[in-house]
């Protein structure tokens, strides 16, 4: 391959040096602005490409690099070689400036931005007429060479720009950029700064824009505004997105395409665009990726896995050494008026593992948030060791010896596995060691056996898992912070990562542990602190925290004084699972569920966080598509419907978080509810406010100016107007105080007496039993446990939703 690539890189640069000597000078001229376009689409691929920001200014920047080359030459009297570096750095020194204001916003916004500065430029260019010649322009820019020269001049400088950009996109900073576009909360995390990244991409692409201006400004020797117009600053985004964004080669095939494509249509004359445009779209079509992109997916090559046995004890040595502990005191934040995190203490000493466990909403992310630098405190300490991090960025933590993994795992997708851990071994620096072998002796550690040139972006989720554990043991910490690692992962991997953290904790690192898998978390942790509403609630050994009452009110609710609902026949089937398996992406979350529920019937499906019930929900109701298995309802398969023709069917969902529409009044939101029928009456609605009577006084106000609880009646109200068949009700009493939510509750005994079919997911187990005919136990995206209401309370529901203690070692 390598061999292949040299001899293609030799005859293209003999087929420019023939052209520029040799051909006529009008082809000359072409290849000439071939190269200074590609010279643009090189840099602007630095900053598309690797950091992924959209700048659609960089024909402002050609245009001052041709002004400064024009004025420094006619005016100033200076030569060609003296005024193409000046202008550069002029050039440089605009962008970093445009640079404060440009980077402090991102996406369309930064796009926004440097398209007012391509107009600021060109207005500048018509208004100074004394310097720039004005509409007229500038005419007698001297080149260095006559046209042929000039022309192979610019073809140099494009060959040299892109060998430049092939090492620099596999440098530390290179790696930084791909690393921060692709996830920037991991590359956070690793101690990467994501302005000092973004200002260098941003300043590099408009460095080679204004070296192409200079040399596209001695090759036509004549420059005015209109040689810049706005479209071609468009022209050069396409010249990097149909050759293929972050691909060595991209810009070179870009270039061509859009160049000699519209010479090739001359003949076509007012049709050459249309068919241009229509050319353009096919390239786009067929290969999304690019010219190179395309080219690049038939000629890669995938490493065997290495067999070598690596020494894990190389990796286990970058870890040794002094240790710290991590130590939060008091730490509080709240968003608006909610507190999510009340003065919360959290000590993790080094050598232990200490879990952090509560029911949904509990604070459990925003905790691990507030002490990794992603949120700042409102008030409290953090430290790690003697070293206070409190309200410090997430890299500057990440440096202090703090490193953490993330509820969905975030490997940096367009970057190898390899490179992955490289990253994490260089901690956001731009210089520095990042030895291979140590690299792939932390793949190791954790269990990775894939092959190492793999993108990250195309791991199954175990290994996207395992590779973001490297990356984060890659930067040396004294304190590793997981947030819900066995997410997604079946038993046998399970057991392999709680031995993992185990064997960390030996080698001396603060292992702390936010785990939805109470199993897992009762048989590794030393130390387990709960939280419930953002406060801590319970702290200690697994067999203390297990058996504390406050924690089992947390996790099934607090025990309701109403009394059981007398048991009933159950009508004809009318909802019927069958080995259904579903997830997110790579992320499996249910497997194999299989529920029925017969007319009339309420059912509920209990269950750990995590255990797959809010995902089963959304599958039932349209909202996730499964990967397999079958739902069957009243005689129709839902399984491949979407979820408006689902609701249109009578399987209507109450999703948790109300999720009301709250620029829309209360009677707004109510009239919506009833969309998929015709036949509403407005004098339902009043049957809604009877049965809520809270809603009534605010019918005609905003919905988003309702208290959680009057949403939630709402949400309830709106769903029954669409009169379901069944009614799924997801998380309804999340959030709610003790006595709105037995309010609730009371309706939906109500709902079940009027024989309304219900399918009930809630945290409050005793409130949701108290009123089912019978009950699903969810655990690991399987039903681990089904039967009537009164069997499934005690010891059984416990163990679901704690864990079972593992067992005493003599």
């Amino acid at each position: 391959m390598k061999i292949i690539t040299i001899a293609l890189a030799a005859a293209l640069a003999a087929g420019a040096v023939a052209i520029c000597l040799l051909a006529p000078g009008y082809y000359a001229y072409l290849m000439g602005t071939l190269a200074t376009t590609a010279l643009v689409g090189i840099g602007l691929n630095v900053l598309f490409g690797l950091a992924g920001e959209v700048s659609l200014g960089q024909g402002g920047f050609l245009a001052l690099g041709a002004y400064g080359v024009g004025i420094l030459t006619t005016k100033a009297g200076l030569g060609f070689w003296q005024a193409l570096p000046l202008s550069v750095l002029l050039v440089a020194a605009i962008s970093a400036a445009l640079s404060i204001p440009a980077l402090r916003v991102t996406g369309p916004y930064l796009a926004m931005v440097t398209i007012a500065f391509g107009f600021i430029v060109e207005s500048v260019s018509v208004e100074w007429q004394g310097v720039t010649g004005g509409a007229s322009g500038l005419v007698g820019i001297p080149a260095p060479f006559g046209t042929g020269g000039t022309a192979l001049l610019a073809c140099g400088f494009c060959a040299l720009a892109l060998s430049a950009f092939y090492k620099f996109a596999r440098s530390p900073l290179g790696l930084a950029m791909r690393a921060t576009a692709s996830a920037p909360a991991a590359a956070r995390s690793i101690g990467i700064a994501a302005l000092p990244v973004r200002t260098a991409a941003f300043v590099l692409a408009a460095m080679a824009a204004g070296l192409a201006g200079g040399l596209q400004a001695a090759l036509t020797g004549f420059i005015a505004p209109s040689s810049f117009p706005f479209s071609q600053s468009i022209l050069f985004l396409l010249v990097v997105v149909v050759g293929g964004a972050g691909r060595t080669l991209g810009p070179l095939l870009g270039s061509a395409v859009v160049v000699l494509l519209p010479e090739m249509l001359a003949s076509l004359a007012e049709y050459r665009l249309l068919v241009f445009g229509a050319g353009l779209l096919i390239v786009l079509w067929v290969a999304p990726g690019g010219i190179a992109g395309a080219i690049g997916r038939f000629v890669r090559s995938e490493a065997p896995v290495s067999d070598v046995a690596l020494d894990i004890d190389f990796a286990l040595a970058l870890l040794a050494g002094p240790r710290g502990s991590l130590s939060a005191e008091g730490v509080r934040v709240a968003f608006g008026g909610v507190i999510a995190v009340a003065g919360v203490d959290l000590t993790a000493p080094s050598g232990r593992v200490t879990s952090v466990i509560g029911p949904n909403g509990a604070g459990k992310t925003t905790l691990l948030n507030l002490v990794s630098g992603f949120q700042h405190p409102d008030s409290g300490t953090v430290r790690v060791g003697t070293r206070g991090i409190t309200g410090q960025p997430a890299h500057d933590v990440a440096r202090a010896g703090l490193a953490r993994t993330f509820q969905t795992a975030q490997p940096f997708g367009s970057l190898s596995v390899l490179d992955n851990v490289r990253l994490g071994l260089l901690r956001g620096a731009w210089r520095g060691e990042a030895p291979p072998a140590l690299a792939r002796a932390l793949l190791s550690l954790v269990g990775y056996s894939g092959p190492e040139t793999r993108l990250a972006a195309t791991l199954p989720h175990v290994d996207r898992r395992l590779i973001e554990i490297a990356r984060a043991l890659a930067t040396a910490p004294a304190v590793l912070l997981l947030d819900e690692p066995a997410a997604g992962l079946d038993d046998a991997d399970t057991v392999k990562l709680g031995g993992l953290l185990q064997r960390l904790a030996r080698a001396g690192l603060a292992v702390v542990l936010v785990e939805h898998d109470m199993s897992l978390v009762m048989s590794i942790s030393d130390d387990i602190v709960v939280l419930d509403a953002g406060r801590r609630i319970a702290a200690g050994p697994p067999a203390v925290v297990r058996a504390d009452p406050a924690v089992k009110a947390a996790y099934l609710g607090a025990a309701t004084s109403a009394q059981p609902v007398a048991q009933r026949q159950a009508g004809a089937t009318l909802l019927d699972v069958r080995k259904l398996s579903a997830g997110y992406g790579p992320l499996a979350v249910l497997d194999g569920i299989a529920i029925s529920v017969g007319r009339g019937e309420t059912i509920a499906v209990l269950g750990p966080n995590g255990a797959g019930k809010s995902t089963l929900m959304k599958v039932l109701s349209g909202l996730i598509r499964p990967v397999q298995g079958n739902i069957g309802f009243g005689g129709v398969e839902l399984e491949r419907l979407p979820a408006h023709r689902v609701a249109r069917a009578g399987l209507i969902l109450v999703p948790e978080g109300r999720q009301v529409f709250p620029q829309l009044t209360v009677a707004e939101n109510l009239r919506l509810g009833a969309t998929r029928r015709g036949d509403f009456n407005l004098a339902e609605i009043e049957s809604m406010l009877d049965r809520f009577p809270k809603l009534r006084p605010r019918l005609h106000g905003a919905a988003g100016l309702l208290s959680g609880g009057e949403q939630q009646m709402l949400a309830v109200a709106r769903g029954l107007l669409a009169r379901p068949d069944i009614l799924l009700l997801d998380e309804p009493s999340l959030g709610l105080a003790p006595a709105v939510a037995a309010e609730l509750f009371a309706q939906f005994r109500r709902l079940r007496e009027e024989g309304m079919t219900l399918l009930i997911v809630d945290q409050m187990a005793d409130h949701v039993l108290a009123i089912a005919d019978r009950g699903y136990v969810l655990g690991g995206g399987q039903v681990v446990a089904q039967g009537r209401a009164a069997e499934l309370r005690g010891a059984r529901l416990d163990e679901a939703y704690l864990g079972a203690l593992p067992a005493a070692v003599n």
